[in-house]
């Protein structure tokens, strides 16, 4: 697999291939991130789409048609809106065309001296149904609108980089047969110009670790984000907000999936991947394990018998919470990739190797990661783990680095050049190393 990028943010050059292990290194402000969100949500964009099959949208069809009929419904009469179910159906196979219906409803709402307000109302609630059939027929155009979605709650900027008014974005999936597929979207002036579509990926999902310290307020971002993750997908849209990134939300509805039931049966080989000794190392690692109130949806630390709420527990043991919930909730799998920030971020040095150990062992399973980090620790723990799991080939290194000229970013593969990598992040503790001499220029 590859994720091209082209003038996008801070980034005016990458070639990634992913598949494996992808590990992206640089300094702050290289654009490390950008390229995870922007994976993130392109293939977030193109499965969201994927999942509204027929069936969805005739459900989303009904619930707009139901409030139609509460508008018109008169006892004594007949009406167009009285099998919301049929209608539905026959609008999206196409025995009833929306105009057809437009027209019919706004006659019927003359005749009953309808104000402006409830026959604007009757519009709208129509041109939602004709978007969802445009959506179910043209996915380019349904991708369009959810990656544009998406992006806009992930970054609440343009994508363009600086100067620049066409970008790209291109993503290729050479795993699902001889043609493979592709995602490719254009942008011109900081707006989707284009979306180009091309075959399945083998990828179904996608989760963004951008910080493990949201889990004691996991409930309150699924229900702030200006896009509804799987299961608030209808919930009305006077509860969803746009003050959070898109990811968190999708990340506080997969720790709080109750699906454990389901989980268990992944966790003990049906399908072919056991991940119970990873599941036993973070439990034994962090002493205990986080567990999910099927009633109160409240997830709680348990260790030796006692219950504590996350906001009491220590960060570093979060960072292994978040791990063993998407492995539990089968988030993660050869089918769902999985891409975290600086993972390393609130482990102490001995936990970041145990944590790079779990990763090997998980892209060692199949299931595709992507981390950044400035951690010649993390780094050199997973090259070691790589070597000694045997799969040294499935693991790629990328560096962003800086141009003095346009101040963007080009992200290189330096697999066989890690020395780079090394001098980079090791630099800063070098220049602070030599206590001796600093104590005698101060004399």
């Amino acid at each position: 697999m590859k994720l091209r990028l082209h003038n996008i943010l801070k980034i005016e050059d990458a070639d990634i291939e992913i598949g494996g292990l992808t590990v992206l290194t640089g300094e702050n402000n290289s654009g490390k991130s950008t390229v995870g969100k922007i994976l993130f949500s392109i293939l977030k964009a193109a499965n969201n789409v994927r999942q509204v099959d027929r069936m969805k949208t005739v459900s989303l069809i009904m619930t707009e048609l139901i409030f139609l009929k509460k508008m018109f419904h008169r006892p004594e009469n007949d009406s167009v809106l009285d099998d919301v179910q049929t209608l539905s159906l026959n609008i999206v196979d196409k025995l009833i065309e929306v105009d057809n219906l437009r027209q019919n409803l706004e006659t019927e709402a003359e005749k009953r001296n309808f104000s402006s307000r409830m026959v604007a109302m009757i519009r709208n609630r129509l041109y939602r149904i004709e978007a969802l059939v445009v959506k179910l027929d043209k996915p380019e155009v349904a991708v369009k609108d959810e990656f544009e979605s998406i992006a806009k709650s992930e970054f609440m900027e343009t994508l363009n980089s600086y100067g620049s008014m066409n970008s790209v974005i291109l993503f290729h999936d050479d795993t699902t047969d001889a043609d493979g597929s592709h995602i490719e979207i254009s942008l011109y002036d900081g707006k989707v110009d284009s979306v180009r579509l091309w075959g399945n990926s083998s990828l179904e999902d996608v989760t963004y670790i951008e910080s493990p310290l949201y889990l004691h307020i996991l409930n309150t971002l699924r229900l702030t984000s200006s896009i509804p993750t799987t299961s608030l997908r209808g919930l009305p849209s006077y509860l969803r907000k746009e003050n959070i990134p898109y990811h968190l939300a999708d990340m506080a509805d997969k720790l709080l999936s109750s699906s454990d039931e389901l989980s268990d049966l992944f966790n003990h080989d049906l399908f072919g991947s056991d991940y119970s000794n990873q599941l036993d190392e973070i439990s034994r690692v962090i002493g205990g394990e986080f567990v999910l109130n099927s009633k109160t949806k409240q997830l709680s630390f348990q260790e030796n018998g006692h219950v504590v709420p996350p906001i009491s527990v220590a960060s570093g043991i979060k960072s292994f919470g978040v791990l063993q919930r998407l492995i539990q909730t089968d988030s993660v799998s050869t089918f769902k990739m999985l891409i975290w920030d600086e993972p390393e971020i609130h482990l102490h040095p001995e936990w970041q190797i145990v944590f790079c150990k779990l990763i090997i062992e998980l892209v060692a399973k199949g299931i595709p990661i992507v981390v950044s980090s400035h951690s010649p620790y993390f780094v050199q723990a997973l090259r070691y783990f790589a070597s000694a799991k045997g799969i040294e080939k499935d693991v790629k290194y990328y560096m962003a680095e800086e141009s003095d000229e346009t101040k963007l970013t080009t992200v290189k593969e330096v697999t066989n050049d890690l020395n780079r990598v090394f001098t980079l992040l090791a630099a800063p503790l070098r220049d602070i190393m030599n206590v001796d001499a600093v104590r005698n220029t101060m004399k």
